[in-house]
Order: C-alpha cells, then sequence, then structure tokens
C-alpha cells in the first residue's frame, strides 16, 4: 500500500513514520503530496509568535474520507523543537486512531523496542508507581493493561540492575556462532546454514578465539570482571563436542572469575543437543541452558522447518536435568502458521510439565527475509490478529497460574496484535543477562558473528553501539578492525 506523506516541516517525517505504519502495516510512504490512487496523510506544523499550530488530515482514495483536525500549544522549555516533536506525534496518533476508528497501537506513542526503560527513568528521578502509571496514560496514551505490565516487569527486574559504580567494573559478554542446521520458515535472523562444518567452521572459531583473547586482555588491564556470559547465535551447540569444549575451555580461562553469576548456553534446536555436549557444559560451569522448541505441536514444527518433534525436545530436557544444569529456559511463539488457541493450550500443557524455570513469549514478528513473508498471504496473516492476541493472554494466564512472573520485555516492528514477547521466570530464577540486555544499564560486550556490544556511559546511562558483521567470512575479514574498535571504546569508557 502507497501512502503519500506530506510532512511540514519534512523533518516530522522521522517522528511520525512509524506511527503511519502502524495504522497502515507494510505500507510504503512517498514524501509527497498524494493524489486520488492512494491514501494521503497531511501533518502541517505553523509557529507564531508565542504558540504552534498542528493541522493534519487523512485522505482516502475513495474521496468519501476527510478528517482534519486543529492542535495549537504554547511552545515552553528550552528545546523547543523536542517539545514540538512530541505534540506532533501525540497528534498524529489521535488523528490515525480517528480515521482506523480503533486504537492503533496499545503502547499509544511508544514505538521503541525497551518500553520498560522509560519506566526505569521515572523511577530514578523519583516518581511512585501511581504517577508514573498517570504519565504513561495520560502522556504517553498507552491502554491501562499495558501500563500494568511495564511496571510490573520494571517492579521485578529493578534489583537486579547495577549501580554505576558497580557498572563501571562489572560487564557481561555475548558470544555469537551465527550457524544453524536449518533455516526456520518465519526467521530473518542473521543465522548462517550450516552446509559444510570443516571449511566454514574452523576458520570463524580461530577469528573469534583471536577477539575473545585480546578483548580479555583490555578487560583485565582495567580490572573488569564479568558478571554473565552468553553464548547465543544461531544455534551454538551446532558445534562439535570438540570445538564446543575448546570454546569453554578458552572462557574459563580468560573470562569467567569467582564474580561471574551467570553461563546462559542457547541451545534453540533440540535436535542440537546431546548428553556428551550437556556434560562438556556442566563442567564447564555454564547453570542455565535455553532449550526452545516454539510450539509442542509436530505439525506446526514440521512446517516451520524444525529438525525435531515434540519428543525431542521431552528427551532434551531430560538430558539437561541429568546433566544437573539447573535452570532451563524455553522459548515458544505465538501467531504461527495453522495455530490457533487450540494448539496453544497444547503448547502450554506440555510445556508446564517440563517445569522449565523461564519461559519466553514472544509474539510473532513478520520480518522481511524471511520465507514465511515471502510465501504467506499478508492479508491471511492480518486477519488472525485476534487470534493471537487471545494467545498471548492465555500464555499469560496459564504462567501467572503456575508461579510465573514478568521480569523482562521488548517489542519488535511488524508484530502481531501490537503485542509484545515477555520473559516469564519463577522467583529467584530470573536470567541476569536478559534483565541488562534489556534494560541497559551494564556495558554488554559482543564478540563472534553478528554480535551487537552496547558501551554504557554510567554518568548518564546514555549508550554506545557498535556491531559485528553478520556474515562469518566478513567477521574473519574484519577481526582486527573490529576489536580495535572495542579496545578504544571500552578505554573511553574508564
Amino acid at each position: 500500500m502507497l501512502i503519500h506523506g506530506d510532512f511540514e516541516p519534512q523533518q516530522l517525517y522521522y517522528s511520525l513514520h512509524e506511527l503511519v505504519r502502524l495504522a497502515f502495516p507494510g505500507c510504503q510512504i512517498i514524501k509527497e503530496k498524494g493524489g486520488h490512487h492512494a491514501t494521503s496523510i497531511q501533518i502541517k506544523m505553523e509557529a507564531r509568535e508565542e504558540s504552534t499550530v498542528i493541522r493534519g488530515a487523512v485522505f482516502s482514495p475513495e474521496g468519501n474520507t476527510v478528517l482534519k483536525q486543529e492542535y495549537q500549544f504554547r511552545s515552553q522549555g528550552t528545546n523547543p523543537s523536542n517539545e514540538a516533536r512530541w505534540y506532533a506525534r501525540r497528534f498524529t496518533y489521535q488523528l490515525l486512531c480517528q480515521h482506523m476508528d480503533r486504537n492503533i497501537n496499545a503502547y499509544g506513542l511508544l514505538t521503541g523496542m525497551r518500553p520498560v526503560k522509560l519506566v526505569h527513568r521515572l523511577m530514578d528521578f523519583g516518581f511512585q508507581e501511581k504517577e508514573i502509571a498517570n504519565i504513561l496514560q495520560d502522556d504517553y496514551l498507552l491502554q491501562e493493561s499495558k501500563t500494568a505490565l511495564l511496571l510490573e516487569v520494571a517492579q521485578n527486574n529493578r534489583p537486579f540492575l547495577l549501580t554505576p559504580e558497580k557498572a563501571k567494573k562489572m560487564v557481561s559478554i555475548y558470544i555469537g556462532i551465527p550457524f544453524c542446521p536449518s533455516r526456520c520458515y518465519y526467521c530473518s535472523f542473521p543465522g548462517m546454514l550450516l552446509k559444510d562444518y570443516d571449511s566454514e567452521i574452523k576458520s570463524f572459531l580461530q577469528a573469534l578465539y583471536t577477539e575473545m583473547n585480546q578483548i580479555a586482555d583490555c578487560l583485565q588491564q582495567q580490572d573488569i570482571s564479568i558478571q554473565s556470559i552468553y553464548i547465543g547465535g544461531g544455534t551454538p551447540t551446532v558445534l562439535s563436542a570438540k570445538d564446543l569444549e575448546e570454546m569453554m575451555d578458552l572462557l574459563n580461562y580468560r573470562y569467567i572469575t569467582h564474580r561471574t553469576q551467570e553461563i546462559t548456553v542457547e541451545a534453540g534446536r533440540p535436535d542440537t543437543l546431546n548428553p556428551d555436549k550437556l556434560k562438556i557444559l556442566k563442567q564447564a560451569g555454564v547453570n542455565r541452558i535455553c532449550v526452545n522448541p516454539q510450539s509442542m505441536n509436530d505439525s506446526t514444527l514440521k512446517l516451520i522447518g524444525r529438525n525435531h518433534d515434540q519428543k525431542g525436545v521431552v528427551r532434551s530436557i531430560e538430558w539437561v536435568r541429568e546433566a544437573g544444569i539447573k535452570q532451563i529456559n524455553m522459548d515458544l511463539i505465538v501467531g504461527l502458521p495453522g495455530e490457533t488457541i487450540s494448539e496453544n493450550m497444547s503448547t502450554a500443557d506440555k510445556i508446564l510439565e517440563l517445569g522449565p524455570e523461564n519461559v519466553t513469549v514472544h509474539t510473532l514478528s513478520l520480518k522481511r527475509g524471511s520465507k514465511m513473508a515471502a510465501v504467506e498471504d499478508k492479508d491471511e496473516i492480518d486477519d488472525r490478529v485476534s487470534e493471537v492476541q487471545k494467545g498471548v493472554e492465555f500464555f499469560a494466564s496459564q504462567l501467572r497460574q503456575a508461579g510465573y512472573l514478568p521480569y523482562y520485555m521488548y517489542r519488535q516492528k511488524y508484530m502481531k496484535a501490537g503485542m509484545e514477547n515477555t520473559g516469564y521466570s519463577l522467583p529467584g530464577q530470573e536470567c541476569l543477562y536478559n534483565i541488562q540486555m534489556m534494560e541497559e544499564r551494564q556495558t554488554i560486550i559482543g564478540m563472534g558473528g553478528g554480535a551487537a556490544s552496547k558501551f554504557i556511559n554510567t554518568s548518564d546511562w546514555k549508550l554506545n553501539s557498535s556491531y559485528n558483521p553478520k556474515d562469518p567470512a566478513s567477521y574473519c575479514e574484519s577481526i582486527e578492525k573490529l576489536i580495535k574498535r572495542k579496545v578504544d571504546k571500552l578505554w573511553a569508557l574508564n
């Protein structure tokens, strides 16, 4: 769908385009005046002597819908441009809701990935819970249920946030192994389909070990310790037992100390696990394993390209318990093709029988680059919105009844039903890495393919990010440059 956007001043586009896409998912916005062949949105701001007027309209292609509003506010404060953008967003949101005759976003003006960060920021300024709720609903236009969720998550994970003094001298580590045994139907993640183990893995590991050693030297020189380590991907357990042991030995030698509280390995594919690998991980100090079935319905697993069935999931969980690894996380996705509330109920029953310490409930995000986006009929997917909402609410209810509490959450673009991804934990079993990554109150150093690093300035919690190439060959070729960039950023922080 084409949307002709006439924004004045033109810089408004960067503040408003995400709101337009909430009303018209999948649309293409052309920054010019439109004709009768496409929906046209006009937002104009006119600065006057002591105030600014915002006018807007949405013109439908049928020519029978023209909505106009006018909004006037007094310019205040030292930065009127930020104030103007704020009012323009609020005005545009209300205009689009009026045009669509519905609320276009349960999170109101919050379109970012990490809405809980706003709650923590307000808490830092001394606002109480009731005051924060009023701000979220009155100023940011959140629905009451989403306000309650954000407050609950923030209250549950706030005790784990580091003070500025501790955050200066304690970081977390992410190791990215960007290989998978197959490509999931819904996935656009930078995982490389593993075809030739020896030719693809060996050179990658050589570059990874170079990066690990040189970053470890820098951390040691600055007396920085490691709080948590997360080994993700791709699928890290696609590594052979020998290579997995070699990588864990290096981590133990250079990174893991008595101050390291958590070591997590993402074994997202149950078919890549076996007792020998789990024994290696346990001996290396791993205390958390992620086994991610996404669904416990065999027909769905086959459709989305997984190389395992529900029996394989159960067997993997049994192996993890037998290996003595205490904490298990399981990921589920609501909105997979062909699944309704009936399939959700089946998955919930089977997951709760296994008793994982953490369960993360994801809402399907239909991203460009996935096979699903290329094949599925978008209108049919959008028709499943109410089913997805019911599924997310059902899992939340079942998990809460079983004693799980929400402790981290985030949102993504193109999520169905405007929902969210929420991590639930039994009390005392929260994943530290998930909290630190989402709330961005700790420096995270990412190494390996597609890994993101976040360097946090503890004086104001602002961050500076850098990213390793997703493609393993590009990563190997640029390894020295990547290392230098991270070392420079670490020294700049301290």
